[in-house]
């Protein structure tokens, strides 16, 4: 019987996808063949999967995401979000020459949006994300850009795949079958013992980067504290490390909040201002104990250590998670059954 062959595209923003998708990968049946860029392309290396070459040449565009974030605060412009819009229009060039789609069984795409201005075969596509909308604020030009980009993403979706999943902590669409979250790699490992340093998890971007060395700094003098994410402190599989941390201070993403739950640690979560993921990933969060939640740009002002003191003393009252990478698989082998 000839082995099903699956090329799987995941976002090169941050590290929540890639580690998520090599969980489901581990539950498929077949080959499968990575396209990503960026860190999510140093962790696939790391695994010692096999990638397209064209992933090599493909923008990460984490980097570009970034640069929309200042001091801890998301600041979108024109020229921004223009050069966001070439960098995926020139990823999405590059793996039009260079990769043959009718090579491939099956397409799983993890908010991977350089296959918007692709042609895939939408017969055995499949899209992965953990938001099915953009959530706004209430000033005059979000509510005016939103509602039309978030109307364009759908209409885009449906057109491109046949198949939509949504994964996310807090969002529901009916026009996708969701099913909540997928946990990370290597979550079921129970070979660490917990210390008493902190650890600093900035996710697998440079955005909070300075404000990390600035809290350790901060921190030094009376505890043992480590960093890890980003490109500077990049850890190919950092579980134990999180594991074995006694208190975490992270940033409000996808990955973060589910492994500070289900690991049940002490955290103090960092979301970035204007981040409608952060801001809707902390709001579950906020008010539970165990848990801290603080605007990025703030936290140097607070009295860090009094607050890792306090929560040393609550028992973590953690989300009730269960992992949907079983039903995932499940809903992938309907579709090409």
């Amino acid at each position: 019987m000839v082995e099903m062959k699956i090329l799987y595209a995941s976002s090169s923003v941050g590290l929540g996808h890639i580690t998520r998708d090599y969980h489901i990968k581990k539950r498929l049946n077949g080959e499968v063949i990575w396209l990503t860029a960026g860190n999510a392309l140093k962790y696939i290396k790391e695994k010692g999967e096999n990638f397209e070459e064209v992933s090599n040449k493909l923008l990460s565009l984490g980097d570009y995401i970034e640069k929309m974030i200042k001091n801890c605060k998301v600041r979108i412009s024109i020229s921004n979000s223009y050069q966001l819009y070439k960098a995926v229009k020139h990823n999405s060039e590059l793996i039009k020459k260079e990769i043959n789609f009718n090579d491939y069984d099956l397409i799983i795409a993890d908010e991977f949006w350089e296959f918007m201005f692709i042609n895939i075969p939408k017969e055995r596509s499949v899209f992965l994300t953990d938001f099915t909308k953009v959530t706004m604020n209430n000033s005059y030009i979000e509510k005016l850009i939103i509602p039309r980009l978030n109307s364009g993403l759908i209409s885009r979706i449906n057109e491109k795949f046949a198949l939509k999943i949504n994964l996310s902590l807090w969002d529901k669409d009916d026009n996708f079958i969701n099913l909540g979250p997928v946990f990370t790699d290597n979550y079921l490992e129970n070979d660490y013992k917990e210390n008493d340093n902190i650890l600093i998890n900035v996710g697998g971007t440079n955005a909070a980067l300075k404000i990390a060395e600035k809290i350790k700094d901060k921190l030094n003098d009376k505890y043992d504290v480590k960093i890890i994410g980003s490109s500077k402190y990049f850890n190919p599989d950092p579980k134990k490390t999180i594991k074995e941390a006694g208190i975490l201070i992270s940033l409000s993403g996808y990955g973060s909040i589910i492994e500070s739950n289900l690991f049940k640690k002490r955290t103090i979560f960092l979301y970035i201002e204007n981040h409608f993921e952060h801001i809707e990933n902390a709001n579950i969060i906020k008010g539970r104990k165990g848990f801290r939640v603080y605007p990025c740009n703030e936290i140097l002002n607070i009295n860090i250590k009094n607050e890792i003191e306090k929560l040393k003393k609550e028992e973590v009252d953690s989300l009730k998670l269960n992992d949907s990478t079983n039903m995932v698989v499940e809903e992938i082998e309907k579709l090409i059954r």
